[in-house]
């Protein structure tokens, strides 16, 4: 990990929330978001992700267990990707075991990023 990698949000001086980026040869991932429990539900999940997209020179994957939140972002669950993002899915289904089934999703709302 790299701090350049990540977008913050901060209220007051106080870290409230982030997202990381990793950039791949032909894509990037937005592969961590969180923000703290009680700044929840503000809108700052959504601020970071967007930001991240107005400065996005190529396509943009994720893996999530949460695909109706970023359908409402430009997201499409996708079934092909870079061999990149298949790794992620594989790390993910056989070492962050969850009961929701993960998926791949592109970010399709931008042309050029298509």
């Amino acid at each position: 990990m790299h701090s350049h990698q990540f977008l913050v949000a901060k209220e007051d001086y106080k870290l409230i929330g982030f997202g990381r980026i990793r950039r791949h040869n032909g894509c990037d991932e937005f592969c961590s978001l969180g923000v703290l429990e009680s700044q929840r539900f503000n809108g700052i999940a959504k601020l970071l992700i967007e930001a991240r997209i107005k400065i996005a020179t190529q396509p943009i994957y994720l893996v999530c267990i949460i695909p109706d939140y970023f359908k409402k972002l430009g997201f499409v669950v996708v079934e092909e990707y870079p061999p990149e993002m298949a790794d992620k899915l594989q790390y993910c289904t056989s070492e962050l075991v969850v009961p929701e089934e993960y998926v791949v999703m592109k970010y399709q709302n931008n042309k050029e990023l298509k």
